[in-house]
């Protein structure tokens, strides 16, 4: 992509938008930005003409900025993480109407926001794309605000990224000074341990902090109802079908959202969920009792363990999804060893992860390809710890075993996931 010109990438964006032009027509869709009764284009268009398309343009925006503006854009876009927040914190998207507009001095009134803050705040956000001025103090939706207004998984996703996220995001380099300051020995541990003035890792904090411990799963819960952590990715990932009348443990995942994705796949088999948080654990079990068929919910039982601890279970499989990115590599060796004690040669251990590209690095342009490396920040913010290559994983299982060997990877980015399957076989 270095050498493209504007007039090459031009080319590949008109295209590259006839395609999916035409991909419209034929479904009748009308995605639109202004409108909120628009379709979205990604229910219909494949993922890797949008990501063509996606990547050209971004491109062809870097180079008509200049280097300049390239950089001033996210040095100044703070701005937009706090104005997201404001509109969604005060419920706005909830408060404009879907097929009409409101007032600024009514939307005031029902926000319980000054007018000024308000007016401010919403003319910010229709530059952003975010809702529409139809007339002088007129406010009524765009799509995206719209979709705010749907969507409560998407509001929660928001909610817990713009409020906790972003705040650890913005220690990570006050973090790495105090951690280079040779005069003083009280160091924390990550970011997050600077951001929240405490000592506790952020498991143990959440652990007593019943708000953030609820945020955490409704973002968790809001996260796995987009299409890049569908849990349909995990299902298409692996033969589930095939596993018969084995014993499966979800260690970790205590919210029960990994094994509710799975056990009506596997009719036989026989789920047990380890987790050490207790209020996670209680939630799961409701989300099991409340989601599941009868039939499902039967073979779903619900285990305190601590995963550094040894396993207590002889199972046939193991899954830990989303778990050992948030450790480091010597705490992920020691999680794998504690597995040892009651792991059985064939049984199999599921990885459900993101993977980090291998370097070279490369600039990439869509979400699809770049949540990894933001979740890798996120990793460094909350824990100090970090997502993998898959070579990084074969050496930390080797190292924990050399009876782990890889049998293979499949989902992933290619598939527009954000998570791959690793499977390992401890022999």
């Amino acid at each position: 992509m270095s050498s493209s010109t504007l007039e090459s990438l031009a080319s590949t964006v008109y295209a590259k938008a006839k395609e999916l032009a035409e991909l419209t027509k034929e479904h009748g869709v009308g995605p639109s930005i202004e409108s909120p009764g628009g379709s979205d284009l990604s229910t219909i268009a494949p993922l890797k003409t949008r990501n063509e398309l996606i990547r050209a343009a971004k491109d062809l925006i870097y180079l008509a900025m200049g280097p300049t503006d390239h950089v001033l854009s996210p040095a100044w876009s703070a701005g937009d993480y706090a104005n997201l927040d404001l509109l969604t914190r005060f419920q706005i998207p909830q408060l404009v109407p879907l097929d009409s507009s409101i007032s600024m001095s009514d939307l005031s009134a029902a926000a319980s926001l000054p007018e000024d803050v308000l007016a401010r705040g919403i003319r910010y956000g229709v530059a952003n794309g975010l809702f529409r001025e139809i007339a002088l103090d007129q406010i009524a939706h765009s799509s995206a605000s719209a979709e705010l207004h749907n969507n409560g998984h998407l509001r929660n996703v928001v909610h817990f990224g713009v409020q906790f996220l972003q705040k650890i995001l913005m220690s990570i380099p006050s973090v790495m000074v105090v951690k280079e300051d040779k005069s003083t020995d009280k160091v924390p541990e990550s970011a997050f341990n600077l951001a929240y003035n405490t000592e506790e890792n952020l498991f143990e904090y959440f652990a007593h902090s019943k708000d953030l411990n609820t945020k955490c799963h409704e973002y968790l819960i809001g996260r796995v109802n987009t299409p890049l952590w569908s849990m349909d990715r995990l299902r298409a990932a692996w033969d589930w079908v095939s596993l018969g009348p084995k014993t499966i443990v979800d260690i970790g995942r205590s919210s029960g959202h990994t094994v509710l994705a799975i056990a009506p796949l596997a009719s036989e088999a026989e789920f047990i969920v380890q987790g050490n948080n207790v209020d996670a654990l209680d939630m799961g079990r409701k989300l099991v009792l409340l989601s599941a068929e009868p039939g499902v919910a039967s073979r779903i039982s619900f285990q305190s363990h601590n995963f550094f601890e040894p396993q207590p279970v002889s199972a046939d499989g193991y899954i830990l999804r989303h778990i050992l990115h948030d450790w480091n590599d010597e705490d992920l060796v020691s999680i794998l060893k504690a597995l040892l004690p009651s792991i059985k040669p064939g049984a199999r251990v599921f990885i459900s992860e993101g993977i980090l590209p291998d370097p070279p690095a490369q600039r990439l342009n869509t979400l699809t390809e770049n949540m990894i490396l933001i979740e890798d920040q996120f990793m460094l913010a909350a824990h100090d710890a970090r997502e993998r290559t898959v070579g990084d994983f074969v050496r930390l299982f080797h190292t924990a075993s050399p009876k782990f060997r890889l049998v293979g990877v499949t989902s992933g980015v290619e598939a527009g996931a954000f998570q791959s399957l690793l499977e390992f076989e401890f022999q």
